[in-house]
């Protein structure tokens, strides 16, 4: 607050103190000048009667206007309160925005966008090698973003006209009334702007420079998702969404028009962290785990080309492309990813069962579908101290439903990766991660290098975090995924993995990317619906003692160990190159 609001305040105050101590004093009888009193008994004197009825309006008038300035007291009072304690003062929520959204307050951000923000390094903390930086170029300051799109969702974008977004508004010039003070020294602060410092703060991330441009390349010209961890740490190596853009996209209003009406791709969508995804045969991996704690892992059931119907259910669960496996167990069912058994093993566990284990692995339990669809964001996940941070990257909220109203076709489904669970690539690969760590343990995500582990917490216990290591080892050496990591057997580097083939339901659009209206029997109009086959694979590499874990998701990309599973073949290699991993 300036010295000028203090004055406006002490001004206003002294006023209605003013107008209080008149309405407070009383007003004497008027008698005519030079007039005796009336004797006793004698009527009252008609001008006394007058003085008084003048009296009683004069304080009427004085107990309205001091209600009037009373009023406008307290609006002042409001106004320069919000904008000196909730604003600049020492009970700001959000530093010098305090929760403002972007544009809301454009003088406020013409004076942040006059310092310049710190630079964002990648794991080597090697400045050829930052994320985020400055050049300088004909007298000015220019930021400068050397991988492009391929940290377009990651790194952000900043702008005095668009704002800032994810790890831009964490290296913003920060007030250094933020420091920890006496209160006296905070509440000092309200008769002055606190001062920015000229540079924002540099973030050194977990981010690998040249593993992250690799895992966009493999993005390129698909809609999707990769992010790749270290299982032990939790340090995230690459984190990437497709399609990106770029920073002059942002700064050009018919560019930055077109990428926000973008329905069809939606460049702006962080796939990795923000979108849904239904996970398919990935999900069998936590149902397999549920089945070996339970002790069920010894089930036997019958894969029919008719399928399997579900108890009470009107339609069968089917395996893709009508395949009938015949009588199989949980190690010959894994590999073949077989649906009809994994949808049994998972009625057999029940929904308790399921529901526990979907909840040790990050997901959120829900009683009905609709309820799951208000999950909302998964805050405090990431290993941060630092809360913008966690707010920008904080991902939707993984979910599973569980309740009692859930058919037998419903947990079925589940149980395969379809039907009421809604999961993020980030999830998926946190599950990877989980299954890949020595002892089951799922460590929170960090992306600030330097931090120390933290567990979140166990999904599994240690035997089955080993023997479903083995399990997965067996899909990419003879199962769904052998033909893609043919190739990487050949070099001596183990991997395990699961692929995932997830059906969805999505709205269908036009040529100009708008939703396809169509008219139901009762005259309503209705989005059209289409189906929609995304592929995944999560996995990890090597087997023996795992250093990263990963998952891919492709919209629209058919079968997953045909589209995501080669994708995370590659990307263990190029690790392997940059000396990330060793066989």
């Amino acid at each position: 607050m300036s010295v000028s609001y203090l004055l406006t305040l002490v001004v206003s105050g002294a006023l209605l103190g003013i107008v209080l101590r008149l309405a407070r004093a009383k007003t004497p009888p008027a008698t005519p000048s030079g007039a005796s009193p009336a004797p006793a008994g004698a009527a009252p004197h008609p001008t006394g009667a007058t003085g008084g009825s003048s009296a009683e309006r004069t304080s009427r008038r004085l107990r309205l206007a001091t209600v009037l300035l009373f009023l406008l007291f307290l609006a002042a009072f409001g106004f320069h309160f919000y904008w000196a304690a909730l604003v600049a003062g020492p009970l700001r929520v959000e530093g010098q925005f305090a929760g403002l959204k972007d544009r809301e307050d454009q003088r406020l951000r013409r004076r942040v966008e006059s310092q310049l923000r710190g630079w964002i390094y990648d794991r080597s903390h090697d400045p050829r090698r930052a994320l985020a930086r400055y050049r300088y170029r004909q007298g000015r300051f220019l930021r400068d973003y050397p991988l492009g799109a391929a940290t377009a969702h990651l790194v952000g974008y900043g702008s005095l006209v668009r704002g800032e977004s994810a790890l831009e508004k964490v290296v913003l010039p920060r007030p250094d009334s933020l420091a920890p003070l006496p209160w006296w020294s905070r509440w000092l602060a309200m008769v002055r702007e606190s001062p920015l410092p000229p540079v924002g703060r540099d973030l050194v991330t977990t981010i690998d420079f040249d593993l992250q441009r690799e895992t966009y390349l493999q993005l390129q010209g698909r809609e999707g998702a990769i992010v790749i961890l270290d299982p032990i740490s939790g340090e995230i190596l690459a984190l990437a969404s497709s399609p990106g853009f770029e920073m002059e996209d942002v700064e050009i209003d018919a560019r930055w028009t077109r990428l926000r009406s973008d329905q069809r791709r939606n460049p702006l969508l962080n796939r990795a962290l923000h979108e849904y995804y239904l996970p398919g045969s990935t999900f069998k991996a936590l149902t397999a785990a549920a089945a070996i704690e339970a002790g069920l892992d010894r089930q036997r059931f019958f894969c029919r080309s008719e399928g399997w119907l579900a108890p009470g259910a009107g339609r069968p669960i089917r395996d893709d492309r009508g395949d009938a496996h015949g009588e199989v167990d949980l190690a010959a069912a894994f590999p073949l990813s077989c649906n009809q058994y994994f949808a049994q093993l998972g009625v057999a566990l029940g929904r308790q069962r399921m529901g526990t284990i979907a909840e040790r692995a990050g997901l959120r339990l829900f009683s009905t579908p609709a309820a799951s669809l208000r999950a909302g964001w998964a805050q405090g996940l990431w290993n941060s101290d630092e809360p913008m941070l966690a707010s920008v990257l904080a991902p939707r909220q993984s979910t599973f439903v569980d309740g009692r109203g859930l058919s037998s076709y419903d947990l079925a489904l589940e149980s395969i990766g379809q039907g009421y669970l809604q999961v993020t690539a980030l999830q998926m690969a946190l599950v990877a991660a989980a299954i890949a760590h020595p002892e089951g343990r799922m460590m929170r995500p960090i992306l600030e290098a330097g931090r120390p582990a933290e567990t979140f917490q166990y999904s599994v216990e240690t035997a089955t975090a080993q023997r479903l290591r083995q399990m997965m080892r067996e899909v990419v050496v003879r199962g769904t995924a052998r033909r893609a990591f043919a190739d990487l057997q050949g070099s001596g580097l183990s991997a395990g993995g699961k692929t995932g083939t997830a059906q969805r339901q999505v709205n269908q659009l036009d040529a100009n990317g708008r939703p396809i209206l169509q008219r139901d029997a009762q005259g309503r109009d209705r989005l059209r619906k289409t189906l929609r086959q995304d592929a995944w694979f999560i996995g990890f590499a090597p087997v023996d003692s795992p250093r990263l874990a990963i998952a891919v998701v492709l919209e629209g990309g058919g079968y997953g160990g045909e589209a995501a599973a080669p994708i995370a073949a590659a990307l263990f290699r190029q690790a392997a190159a940059l000396g990330l991993i060793r066989p």
